[in-house]
């Protein structure tokens, strides 16, 4: 008679098959990379079939294991999450929460959530690390990683969750346009100097009949941080693609000038990628709901910063 297969073994196998990689399963879940090949080869020899293909540099599911991937997922899925929900009937946040996220999109929208979270939840922890990196949470120890992406992500195996969709413009200091003119077109545009982000060789500007054009900025400062490539903008250095809401005041106050009104850039998209599509824990559901509620609100902290690093009061 055929042995049993474990609910672990299947989970296990589901960590590998999304993860692409038996080491990094083994580093995440804490367990010796030959636990993890045994239990592989185990369910192999229990279904008589191959799962994966193994060589010396890559893994990939064979026929069989694609389709025990889509059978069996949901089933897992869903009893995980009955356990999981038994376990912690109460559902509350609890234990070390670890986010990944720019310093920017961390500074002016994550600190209320984080300081809410905590005064609402005692036995909740949170390791919270702001840089330009942007780790892949399924391979090192976070939770929650916030990225900043124009178009769509380019793992498609990746979970991800969209959180907020970031409008942006083209602007100028009105010191820099009494120098070069203020452009009409992309050919005025190619003329004067630009401040860029090192992921956005391209900007891509769709016009008000719908066409879509790709320009390549000239650039004089190329920075992640939008805080410093505002400051340039406001100092004449180049013309920036920001986002409009995070320099609302000083474009309110003539800072800053909102050039070729007809194009449109492509908006900065904001996902919370995930370390796995199955149960999500308590601390990152809840989490992400009460950032979800902040999002709605206005950034109302900006102008201060702003004019903080300035060196203004």
């Amino acid at each position: 008679m055929r042995e049993t297969i474990k609910l672990d073994d299947l989970a296990l196998f589901l960590e590998v098959a999304e993860a692409g990689n038996m080491t990094r399963v083994a580093q995440r879940l804490d367990l010796p990379k030959s636990t993890v090949s045994r239990t592989i080869r185990r369910l192999e020899s229990q279904m008589g079939v191959r799962l994966l293909e193994r060589s010396t540099r890559h893994l990939r599911l064979s026929a069989e294991g694609v389709h025990l991937l889509e059978q069996t997922r949901p089933l897992v899925e869903r009893l995980h999450e009955t356990l999981q929900q038994s376990i912690n009937q109460d559902d509350t946040p609890q234990g070390i929460l670890r986010i990944s996220a720019p310093y920017e999109f961390g500074l002016l929208r994550l600190g209320d959530v984080i300081n809410r979270m905590l005064a609402r939840y005692p036995s909740l922890e949170i390791d919270c690390d702001l840089s330009s990196r942007q780790p892949d949470p399924r391979v090192e120890n976070y939770d929650i990683v916030f990225c900043l992406q124009v178009g769509a992500l380019p793992d498609s195996e990746q979970v991800a969750r969209r959180v907020y969709t970031v409008g942006r413009g083209l602007f100028a200091a009105p010191g820099l346009l009494e120098e070069t003119g203020d452009p009409k077109n992309l050919a005025d545009l190619a003329a004067m100097p630009c401040l860029t982000s090192p992921g956005e060789a391209f900007w891509r500007l769709r016009d008000t009949e719908g066409h879509v054009h790709e320009f390549q900025p000239v650039s004089r400062l190329r920075s992640p941080n939008v805080g410093m490539r505002l400051q340039g903008v406001i100092a004449g250095v180049g013309v920036g693609l920001l986002a409009r809401n995070y320099c609302r005041e000083d474009i309110a106050a003539g800072r800053i000038i909102p050039l070729l009104p007809h194009l449109h850039p492509e908006p900065t998209l904001i996902y919370a990628l995930l370390a796995t599509r199955r149960l999500m824990p308590p601390k990152v559901r809840v989490f992400l709901e009460l950032l979800e509620e902040r999002m709605a609100e206005p950034i109302a902290s900006v102008p201060a910063l702003h004019r903080r690093m300035r060196g203004g009061k």
